[in-house]
């Protein structure tokens, strides 16, 4: 039997509640992979998670939501020891040295992208994919409003949506997000520190508005962008950061012909449509090899400081992906 560090959550609270233990890896059964984690992206669901934050979690908790490294032991067909591959299935608890995972939770890295570029993907750019091209249907004639476009949803949505060919006004409210989203791709840029939101889109479009609205905030400025919306626009709300109650006007959208989705990445995977993701992140990960996509990595922690990870993240002024990194290491018995 062999051994594992990992972060686990006794008691709700900030940065101090991720305790570090040394624990078995759970054994194999048909279909199962261990994997021995390179690197684990941390996420801002990690947070709430830790901090209390989703009613239906239970103590003792787990964070830790993708994860790529190496198999070091299969019981599955398609997985072979030493394959590299990336996590992304729908559980929590990735913030281990060893994960025992489902092989219909892990797609194969190509040779020439990273473990550490790997572990940045799944939870931002699956989610950001899913949105823009199998519910918006984002073509190359679309204006898109990206809000928070620094954010890990943000930066892939921008570079997914110049992949398509569609025009993408980037919104963020300090001058070194929008110049990171520029770098990515963005045509437009717009600080609502400083301009209202929705006069800057009816400006740069013409009075048109956008035809594609990818909202990641909430609170006001779902309303803003609903305002902003064309007709026959496409608006999927993500989240709702701000915490702050979204009031609308229907009469903002059903004139418009309007399409309006709400997302969750989890659900969809809780409902069982592992297939349609694993082929979403392996299409990622042929852009992200072939120079297309870049996921940038803000900075990199030791496992034993995913503390100092947090803390970073809650500080809202990353530019990239935050990791935490194991070194290679053989597995251990227990003593």
């Amino acid at each position: 039997m062999s051994k594992r560090q990992a972060i686990i959550v006794e008691t709700f609270g900030g940065p101090d509640a991720l305790r570090l233990v040394t624990e078995a890896t759970p054994d194999l059964a048909p279909g199962l992979l261990r994997v021995a984690v390179e690197a684990i992206g941390v996420n801002r669901a990690d947070i709430l998670l830790r901090a209390g934050a989703y009613h239906s979690a239970r103590l003792p908790t787990r964070p830790g939501l993708e994860a790529a490294g190496v198999v070091v032991e299969s019981l599955s067909d398609e997985f072979p020891v030493g394959s590299r591959v990336v996590i992304f299935g729908n559980r929590a608890g990735l913030y281990v040295t060893e994960a025992v995972v489902h092989e219909s939770e892990v797609v194969a890295i190509p040779e020439s992208v990273t473990t550490a570029t790997a572990a940045a993907l799944p939870i931002n750019w699956l989610t950001a994919w899913h949105c823009l091209h199998r519910l918006i249907e984002l073509r190359s004639d679309d204006t898109l409003l990206v809000p928070a476009a620094a954010s890990g949803v943000g930066a892939a949505a921008i570079q997914i949506a110049r992949d398509a060919g569609a025009k993408v006004i980037a919104a963020a409210s300090a001058t070194e997000k929008l110049a990171f989203a520029a770098r990515l791709g963005a045509s437009v840029t717009v600080n609502y520190a400083e301009i209202n939101l929705v006069e800057a889109v009816r400006d740069i479009t013409g009075g048109q508005g956008v035809t594609a609205f990818l909202d990641t905030v909430g609170g006001q400025t779902f309303a803003d962008g609903l305002k902003a919306l064309a007709p026959f626009g496409r608006l999927v709300a993500l989240a709702n950061v701000t915490l702050e109650p979204s009031l609308v006007n229907t009469r903002d959208f059903y004139p418009k012909n309007a399409r309006i989705y709400g997302f969750q990445l989890g659900n969809l995977l809780a409902a069982g449509r592992y297939p349609e993701a694993r082929a979403d992140l392996e299409a990622i990960l042929l852009r992200v090899a072939d120079g297309v996509f870049a996921a940038p990595i803000a900075q990199s922690f030791p496992l034993e400081a995913a503390a100092a990870a947090h803390q970073l993240l809650e500080r809202r002024g990353v530019l990239g992906k935050l990791l935490l990194v194991n070194a290679r290491r053989e597995s251990q018995p227990m003593q």
